[in-house]
Formats: C-alpha cells, structure tokens, sequence
C-alpha cells in the first residue's frame, strides 16, 4: 500500500515551525450578498437568497527561508449551513513548494491544449483533498500530485494516494513546451466507495467493476456532467476524469501570431490541434482546429473587439454552437453587458453599478431557452429570469 509518511511528516515539521516562529501575517477578507431572483424551480435560488463567504489567511516567514503558509475558506454560509470548508496548508520557498487539501492538480496546472480537443480531459480539482509539491530549475518547472479524497469528503477505499498527476513545462528559446499526464484512477468512479449500495437520482449505479451504469449504459467509469450524482457515496466534481490521460503541447509566437500544436490521447483515443491567434488593431482573431480518432474533428473561429469603452466578441464552431457578446462601460461607475449565445438560443441583458466601497449593484435579465444553461446563462454566469443583487466586498 502506497503511503503518505513523507508528505505527513513535512507538513507537521510545517506546523511545528509555524508555531515556534509565530505569524507573521494574517488576514482576514470576506464577501456578502444579497438577492432576488423570479425564477420558481429554476437553478439554485427561488425568491429572495443570500450568501457569505469568508477567508482566513496566515504566513509566517521561517528562519530557514521558508515560508508557511494556510488558508480557510467558509463558502456559502448565509443559506444558513456552511456547505464548503475548504482549506490549503502550504511550505514554500524561492524554488519549491508542498500543498496540501484544496489544491489544483499538477496535470491540469501543466496543460496548454490547442482548442476542443476531445481526449485532453484531464482532472480539474474542485473540492477534493490533495497533495501537491512542485519545483524549478531555471526554465523548466516540474509538479506531482496525488488526491486523498473525492469532493464529498470520502477518503480513497483502494490505497491512501489516489491518480498520480504529473506536469512538467518548460522555455526553450522561442518555444514553450508543456507535457502532463494523469494516471487512471485507483478508485470506483468519482471515488465510490460502498460498491452497489445506492442509486443516484438521475437512474446511476455503482458497477462492480469500477465503472457507472446508467440506464444500463456503461459508461466505463468516465466522469463527466452527464453523470452527476448526488447519492451517498458519490462526489459530485463532474470534471474529475477517471481514465489515464496523456499530452504534449509546444507554442511560440512568430509574425505576431501566437501559436500552439498539441497532442493528447486518452486509453486508444487521440487528438491533435492547432490553434492561432492574431490581433490586427483592435481585434483579435483566434481559429483552432482538432482533428479526433473518434468521433468528428473540432474546429472553432472567433474575433475579440476591445477599444475604449466598448467591448465586443462573436465565436462559432462545428456544432453551430455560435454566440455575440459584448459590454459597454458608461461611465460614473455603470456597465452594460448583452448577449447571444449557445446558438443563439441563451439570451440576457444585464447592468451592474459600483457603490463604492467594495458594493456594487447586479441587475439582470437572462434566458435560457434550451433548459441547459440553469443558473450559467453566458459568459458571465447569469441566473435565468429576472435578478436582482447587492453584493459586498470585505
């Protein structure tokens, strides 16, 4: 069995430390808000809602030129129960680091894809408990991490260390070279761990052999937001991916225009993408094209306009999945945002004024035609119907 004697003895020589030296640097920084929203049975809030968040930071710098450091984040304490305590303990210094609880993935920290490609789909963090330590040689910085429980808080049933993830990039002259890969995971899907004991409410079931079913589909063990349960015994991180991912990227920038070539494959599954930017004046062009060993290849165009007050982008891709957005700052502290997207089907107008003080004052109006949007209505994450919000800034 894989163990974590190492990384446990280092963060209590951390907590050791910390105290004899004593903090050097604490903070406290928070965030409020206040709501209404029209939209009965629509996403998460009906009528009137609320929210606080909180955070506490500590620092202490140590003798030896380290630097000790944690965070705690309380989320979403006005609904009246505290839903999130998320936390990160970390030991740094010029060239090193060691993170542990609520820290993003060495993989997904390294990677630089080149537009929609299918088989990149390394693990994004989003609540689980990690372990993460990271170095740097002159331009080359490498990383490594492990997952010690999912985000409901359960830990791994298999071994005490869960998806090895690696992430290595790397400045070579003119080229910036990026190389990440992700183990597949020791667990059951998103790290269920009574096997066939529940039934998640969408129809989806622990499978014996580690994979999900539902509707009696496999789905090989895969997650992703389709199969979101909320089950006991599930996670609820839909971009966790259980399978063994790997790519290679290189990007450089020649005649103005950024670009990047990647390669990525998934079990027997590949991808291979290009993507270019250019700016002319302006506006800034992107085009990127995938080309897919399953499936049909992806292909994306967009154009950015930015001048003065005005703001304004247009993107469309193989699905006609197109979409024109833009904002509008009037000045005395007043912007406008506007908008079409996911073809055209979510629309929204929304105007935000600044109180001063760290307020500010969201008022917006959003639909989401197709249902699949919810409470993520454009770019900016509009609720649908009718919101108005006070929020505050600590």
């Amino acid at each position: 069995m894989k163990n974590i004697l190492l990384a446990t003895t280092a963060l209590v020589a951390f907590a050791g430390a910390a105290a004899a030296e004593g903090h050097t640097g604490i903070s406290f920084t928070g965030s409020a808000s206040l709501g209404f929203n029209n939209e009965d049975g629509v996403g998460d809030n009906d009528g009137f809602y609320s929210d606080l968040d909180i955070v506490a930071g500590f620092a202490a710098e140590l003798d030896n030129g380290l630097t000790a450091a944690a965070s705690l984040n309380l989320d979403d304490l006005g609904g009246g129960t505290n839903n999130g305590t998320v936390y990160e303990l970390s030991l740094t210094s010029a060239t090193a680091g060691l993170y542990y609880g609520d820290t993003s993935f060495a993989a997904q920290n390294a990677w630089a894809g080149a537009g929609s490609m299918d088989q990149d789909g390394f693990s994004e963090a989003d609540g689980e408990e990690s372990i993460r330590g990271e170095m740097t040689f002159g331009d080359i910085s490498g990383q490594v991490s492990y997952v010690l429980a999912n985000s409901a808080g359960t830990r791994n049933a298999v071994d005490d260390v869960n998806q090895l993830s690696l992430g290595v990039s790397a400045t070579v002259g003119t080229l910036n070279i990026a190389v990440a890969y992700q183990e597949a995971s020791g667990e059951d899907a998103r790290f269920y761990n009574d096997a066939l004991a529940g039934t998640g409410p969408d129809g989806l079931t622990g499978d014996a052999d580690g994979s999900l079913a539902i509707d009696g589909t496999e789905t090989g063990g895969l997650g992703d937001e389709a199969d979101n349960a909320t089950a006991t015994g599930f996670a609820t991180n839909g971009d966790f991916n259980n399978a063994e991912v790997f790519g290679i990227s290189v990007g450089t920038t020649f005649g103005g225009a950024d670009v990047r070539f990647a390669y990525a494959e998934s079990g027997t599954e590949s991808s291979t993408g290009l993507s270019v930017s250019y700016p002319v004046g302006d506006v800034t062009l992107n085009a990127s094209y995938s080309s897919e060993s399953a499936g049909d290849d992806n292909w994306d165009l967009g154009a950015t306009y930015a001048s003065g007050p005005l703001s304004f982008t247009a993107n469309t891709d193989e699905s006609d999945d197109w979409g024109m957005q833009g904002s509008y700052d009037a000045g005395n502290g007043l912007v406008i945002f506007a908008g079409l997207s996911d073809g055209g089907e979510d629309t929204y107008v929304a105007g935000t004024y600044d109180l001063g003080s760290g307020a500010s004052l969201l008022v917006s109006f959003a639909d989401d035609g197709d249902a699949d949007a919810g409470d993520e209505v454009g770019a900016n994450d509009y609720q649908h119907g009718t919101t108005v919000e006070v929020s505050f800034d600590f």
